[in-house]
């Protein structure tokens, strides 16, 4: 079996620092690599220069690799290259805990304070009303996610412990009462729908697999993980100085060792990771 060594290559203050970083397995029977990365053969050969920020509440990567994030009081737009291309004050909603911008063209945001949904255009224009989830019979959401059905999004309440799916134009919604006594979580901290499954994260117990009606398919045990995303049904977890990556082909986890350890949050796309520290966001190219 191969074992995957990359190198992780990446910018400080202008200085070029580079570190291996090896792909280990729990077993010697289990590989991967296919999974994880792009094929056998690929290399992290390229970093590019980070964005530098402080204070970012909610961040996300679109389809075309713009990084959309909240820092402070406003919203903030960098292309590719980390050009600023926009920005916008934020104080109407509060503070925004949540982006999803799945769809480059519709951003959905969450605003814990004000209780709020929203979208935003590419250009981080407000787009209509805000949707005020107390008027919807929910108490204190502090989960969200947005879903691949049109117009439509997930919301966890976590004092009733109601799952609800909702929709911009007020169609009619699904709902889960009573999800805490029927899964035994204590928290959902992060709610992500994902090819046509939704995955909730309680850092204490671990990862609940769900159908869109709510019912539990699989359930991962992890009690270090602090962060979790997810891409085509693989579920990558930061713990600590590591990313594990779970895949329900491969029963043992890839543990991917990473140089740095004060990593809060991180999202992959296809070849990319993407890593935020307390004051800059770095992005990881692995090519063949």
């Amino acid at each position: 079996m191969m074992r995957g060594v990359v190198f992780l290559v990446v910018f400080y203050g202008g200085v070029i620092w580079a570190s291996p970083v090896r792909a280990s397995h729990d077993s010697p029977e289990r590989d991967f690599g296919k999974y994880i990365l792009q094929g056998e053969n690929d290399t992290l050969i390229d970093c590019e220069s980070e964005i530098m920020v402080s204070n970012v509440s909610a961040w996300d990567i679109d389809e075309f690799g713009n990084t959309i994030l909240v820092e402070a009081n406003q919203l903030k737009k960098y292309d590719i290259k980390r050009n600023l291309l926009f920005t916008q004050s934020i104080k109407t909603v509060g503070k925004i805990t949540k982006l999803d911008a799945r769809n480059p063209m519709k951003i959905l945001f969450f605003s814990e304070d004000q209780q709020l949904v929203g979208v935003l255009d590419n250009s981080l224009t407000f787009q209509g009303e805000n949707f005020d989830l107390s008027l919807y019979g929910l108490s204190y959401v502090q989960a969200f996610s947005s879903s691949f059905q049109n117009n439509k999004f997930w919301v966890y309440d976590q004092d009733n412990s109601k799952l609800e799916l909702l929709s911009i134009n007020n169609q009619q919604s699904v709902k889960i009462e009573n999800l805490k006594s029927l899964l035994g979580f204590n928290e959902v901290t992060q709610l992500i729908e994902e090819g046509n499954f939704l995955y909730l994260f309680d850092k204490t117990k671990g990862i609940y697999k769900l159908d869109n009606y709510g019912n539990l398919i699989d359930f991962i045990s992890i009690q270090t993980g602090t962060y979790i995303t997810i891409e085509k049904n693989i579920i990558y977890v930061l713990c600590g100085n590591q990313i594990r990556a779970y895949s329900e082909k491969e029963p043992i986890p890839l543990v991917l060792t990473l140089p740095k350890s004060d990593i809060v949050q991180f999202k992959k796309q296809g070849a990319f990771f993407y890593f935020l520290q307390k004051n800059k966001l770095s992005k990881f190219s692995f090519k063949k």
